[in-house]
């Protein structure tokens, strides 16, 4: 595989594992990665993996196998990589080698004439290919070769980067090989493909896209059988080792040192400016519909692929690009990133959105619609990675920048006001969420009109909020009146009215209104089963949201199937290790706890928190959710040895992550306490509620339903210690 970024070496790792099967769909390539790795480690049979063009030790070494019968190889020119292994110096050819090579290629029996051409071009094999070629066509000797070799004047063809000069005689090869190709016929195809393979990656680009890069128009033209007439193509330039094939011939690859040469040749002629546009134009139109991503994955990652290549090409000094180039060039970067964000690749988004971050402030400075665009996309991507903190500063950073440079009314404006609520919500920060989304709602009223899509989810939106902050007699009232609004504008079956309608039912839940919410969850999941199919995610959404409500509602006979069909259709559609995966093994695990199934719901929550761990990490929400849950089963289980040190350490962790205040940090804290009653460690119970009452009453008010809860718990324990 390609291994010159961490990018190139995800998605190495992540077709290894979708080629041998211990990939999930849809699931971050560093789980794929380590799944690789350890699959790797586990093989019985010899494997050979090889890490190609290694620039950073740092990047490969946590996927290397420990250990197996795997055999690794990198290859690099950098000495930071010798750590890694046992280094094996790799050598030009010996003069013995470049003369059997030169021999065998051109059938020429003149040894004293090889190995003045050897000496000529450093032994080198990619330039002793080429020169080969260039004899065999020619019927030239090798003399004659090196007499045409020396008059190449490379300085007036190539201008290169200082610092990055090339190998005596390698150049003046490739330059020969390119001049040779011109000879007899029109060319203009030829040239076409290699203007295109040097800004494209040096890992390859599809043989497809050169084919399509031809209909465009972006490749020279032709008549007739296009496929044919390019395939042709590619073979008389691998023919002199211009390009090479896969082994299955999908992937045309062009070594790096022949792209720089006719980069730097294109420079000098002015013309690279316009091969990046059309090399730009070709990316774009390989891009993935959004809905199909998913679907669509081999296609998605060569877009990635290429568009992170044509970036560093363009982007690169000696380049000089012109401000609509590297504009284009960043446009695709940025759709890369929401690519992966949209398959659930966090790992690979991130980097992605961080660093077209960092080059949009440098070519477009801080202030520009479009930085301030780059800059929302990193904090949703830090959001949905679990770092809120993050996620937080970057919104509110460019919520006020966008007041200032766009004006409040703006609709990115209010986007952002929207997107930073958001992130308070899931941070459980409501007295900061609400008052922004209530501003926003009535902004986009007054901005957009009432029944406006845009004004109809600042609503929803809010709704939300009031029901995450338990105040359900505000959100019911809001939830009721917009899928009234959105039946009306959109329609019965509309995607959002479904949603509204499932929002509305799990208000109605939380309020223990389970005769209103049961019936409108078993309508939703009829008519979604209806309009979006049986595996649709919201099909599958809807369906847990069912079970849920028949499990507080002690339907645990009619749960239980719902949630076990779940379980298997996620496991079907999205791996073993997808986050929504694990939540539906979570949700089953509680279900079995709740109907007294003790051995099933500890063995799934104990297989879950595992696999939690390695997916998402120690401190991930899901993961504290995850301890907290199996605590609890080991209490219904009477396990007080295992569940105590479990609840006060998930204690310690969330308060470290989610912070003294966060409502999940007190609801853990008022378990612990339950905890200790369960053991009979009254003092340290009564002690752990009046913290979490003083805390209670500081955060959420007197009347909160968690409020009353904590004082009513605390009240039972003075009871009890009064009895004894």
């Amino acid at each position: 595989m390609n291994a010159e970024t961490a990018d190139q070496v995800l998605a190495g790792l992540e077709a290894i594992g979708a080629a041998v099967g211990v990939a999930g769909a849809d699931e971050d390539s560093a789980v794929t990665a380590g799944r690789v790795r350890d699959w790797l480690s586990g093989q019985a049979d010899r494997c050979l993996v090889v890490f190609d063009n290694v620039a950073d030790p740092e990047v490969v070494a946590p996927w290397l196998p420990a250990i197996g019968r795997t055999q690794v190889v990198i290859s690099s020119n950098h000495q930071s990589v010798l750590a890694l292994g046992v280094p094996v110096p790799v050598e030009v050819f010996t003069d013995a080698e470049a003369l059997a090579f030169l021999a065998e290629r051109t059938g020429r029996d003149d040894e004293q004439g090889a190995r003045v051409l050897a000496e000529e071009v450093g032994h080198l094999p990619l330039v002793l290919a080429q020169a080969a070629w260039v004899i065999r066509q020619e019927g030239m000797s090798y003399a004659d070769y090196v007499q045409r070799l020396r008059s190449v004047a490379v300085a007036e063809e190539l201008r290169p980067v200082r610092g990055e000069g090339y190998p005596h005689g390698a150049a003046e090869a490739v330059i020969l090989s390119l001049a040779h190709i011109g000879r007899g016929r029109a060319v203009r195809l030829e040239r076409g493909l290699l203007d295109l393979l040097a800004v494209l990656s040096p890992a390859g680009v599809p043989r497809l896209w050169l084919h399509r890069a031809v209909q465009l128009g972006l490749a020279g033209e032709v008549s007739g059988d296009i496929a044919r007439r390019v395939d042709a193509a590619i073979g008389r330039l691998a023919e002199p080792s211009l390009v090479t094939l896969s082994v299955d011939g999908s992937t045309v690859t062009m070594h790096r040192f022949v792209q720089r040469v006719l980069r730097d040749a294109a420079r000098v002629n002015e013309d690279l400016d316009a091969i990046f546009a059309r090399a730009g134009q070709l990316v774009a139109d390989r891009s993935v519909d959004s809905a199909r991503v998913s679907l669509d994955r081999p296609q998605m990652e060569a877009f990635v692929q290429q568009a992170a290549a044509l970036w560093l090409n363009a982007n690169h000094p000696a380049s000089d690009s012109p401000r609509s180039v590297i504009d284009k060039a960043l446009v695709l970067q940025n759709q890369a990133g929401m690519y992966l964000e949209a398959v659930g690749d966090l790992s690979r988004a991130v980097p992605v959105f961080e660093q077209t971050l960092t080059d949009r402030r440098r070519v477009l400075g801080e202030d520009h619609p479009t930085t301030l665009t780059s800059r929302n996309n990193l904090a949703h991507a830090y959001q949905l990675a679990g770092q809120l903190d993050k996620a937080i500063s970057l919104y509110e950073q460019t919520l006020t920048d966008r007041r200032r440079v766009l004006g409040e009314d703006h609709p990115t404006t209010l986007t952002s006001r929207n997107d930073l609520a958001g992130a308070y919500t899931m941070a459980g920060q409501f007295d900061r969420a609400i008052p922004l989304y209530e501003q926003n709602l009535t902004d986009r009223r007054r901005v957009l009109g009432e029944d406006h899509p845009t004004t109809l989810t600042s609503r929803n939106n809010l709704a939300h909020a009031y029901t995450m902050a338990e105040q359900l007699d505000r959100a019911i009232p809001l939830y009721e009146q917009n899928l009234s609004d959105i039946r009306r504008v959109l329609g019965e079956d509309h995607p959002t009215t479904l949603t509204s309608r499932n929002n509305l039912a799990g208000a109605y839940n939380s309020a223990g209104q389970l005769d209103r919410a049961i019936p409108l969850y078993e309508q939703n999941l009829s008519d979604i089963r209806r309009v979006l199919g049986e595996d649709h995610p919201t099909t599958l959404t809807s369906r847990n949201n069912l079970a849920t409500a028949y499990t507080t509602a002690e339907q645990l006979d009619k749960a239980i199937p719902l949630y076990e069909q779940n379980f298997t259709d996620r496991r079907r559609l999205l791996g073993e290790d997808h986050p929504d995966t694990l939540t539906s093994r979570n949700n089953l695990a509680t279900a079995y706890t709740t109907a007294e199934q003790l051995d099933k719901g500890i063995s799934l929550f104990e297989q879950t928190l595992t696999d939690r761990r390695r997916v998402l990490g120690e401190d991930h929400p899901d993961t504290l959710t995850s301890r907290h849950s199996l605590a609890y089963a080991y209490i219904s289980a009477g396990q007080l040895d295992k569940a105590i040190p479990m609840y006060e350490q998930t204690l310690s962790d969330i308060r470290r992550v989610l912070g003294e205040d966060h409502p999940t940090t007190l609801t853990s804290s008022n378990n612990v306490a339950g905890a200790y009653i369960s053991a009979g460690q009254l003092d340290k119970a009564i002690a752990m509620y009046e913290q979490t009452l003083t805390d209670c009453l500081r955060v959420m008010g007197a009347d909160h339903p968690m409020t009353a809860t904590v004082r009513r718990n605390l009240a039972v324990a003075q009871d009890s210690v009064g009895r004894d």
